[in-house]
């Protein structure tokens, strides 16, 4: 069993939502009588504005992985853009301009690692909070839909939204509470939060989210051994909870692995947060 599916979607899903825009422009009132100044972004400019924006934050990671070509990535943003400005002019989302720059200066940091690790995808729902403003849709999990900008999201609910490839619905990979039920499999959309792991009895097919063992603590190795939580494992060797491996490291289960992915018995690449289309434009393979 691994985890590396919902996390891949998660990889997919997070720089999506980041390059979506959203809305709820504040009218504010002037008591002095004087004309306020325009608005930095209006759906008529948001596009040519924050397009070019966008492509410079990822271009270093873009640069990693399979390459970056600057104006195919500011057209694809901008027909992107563009169909979310559709959607709010129909009334399926809402845009705010004024988290437009904090959603870009939230986005950079993580931009600038470009290979993500487990614990940075458990704080991006609250790192990306601005994103989830700037264009935000309104369809339910369940909806059908054509792309994740459209997906209603909740930051209080831990959740981040796809839409999803196959289905063409809106579906939510959530990070559960302590004594929230939980089940190990490779489908779930549900995963227990930071410090946190999936305690299941197989025998009784349930489980609930507990205190994951910290770094050094005694384990019982097992391939299917979770106590230690994500983005650490129970070595075979010392029986104790150890730090994930990086690229390249000797492997048993992908839950050695910083990238959950065991390959060969070596643990293989973390995907750089950037690629494809987001890189290259819609040509991309």
């Amino acid at each position: 069993m691994s985890f590396q599916r919902p996390l891949s979607r998660l990889l997919f899903t997070l720089p999506t939502l980041a390059a979506t825009f959203v809305l709820g422009l504040a009218a504010c009132g002037d008591d002095t009588g004087e004309t306020p100044p325009p608005p930095k972004y209006t759906l008529d400019n948001v596009c040519a504005q924050v397009a070019p924006q966008l492509c410079e934050v990822r271009k270093s990671c873009c640069e990693k992985g399979e390459g970056y070509d600057e104006a195919a990535c500011i057209t694809y943003e901008t027909e992107v853009c563009t169909k979310n400005i559709a959607d709010v002019e129909a009334g399926l989302m809402t845009f705010d301009a004024n988290s437009v720059d904090a959603c870009v200066a939230a986005l950079k940091p993580y931009a600038d690692k470009c290979y993500l690790t487990i614990p940075d995808y458990y704080n991006a729902p609250e790192d990306l909070a601005p994103c989830s403003k700037v264009f935000a849709g309104k369809l339910t999990e369940g909806s059908n839909c054509e792309r994740d900008a459209q997906c209603a999201s909740s930051i209080e609910k831990r959740e981040i939204v796809a839409c999803d490839d196959d289905t063409k619905k809106c579906s939510a990979t959530r990070f559960l509470p302590q004594d929230a039920a939980c089940e190990v499999s490779a489908d779930t959309k549900e995963l227990c939060d930071q410090g946190l792991y999936c305690d299941f009895d197989f025998l009784a097919m349930e489980g609930l989210c507990q205190p994951a063992k910290k770094l050094g603590a005694t384990c019982t190795p097992s391939p299917i051994q979770l106590s230690c939580g994500l983005n650490a494992y129970c070595d075979a060797t010392t029986k104790v909870c150890t730090e994930a491996k990086v690229e390249g490291s000797a492997c048993q289960s992908p839950l050695e692995c910083q990238s959950l992915k065991c390959d060969l018995m070596a643990c293989g690449p973390i995907t750089p947060f950037f690629e494809g289309e987001q890189c290259k434009g819609s040509a991309a393979p």
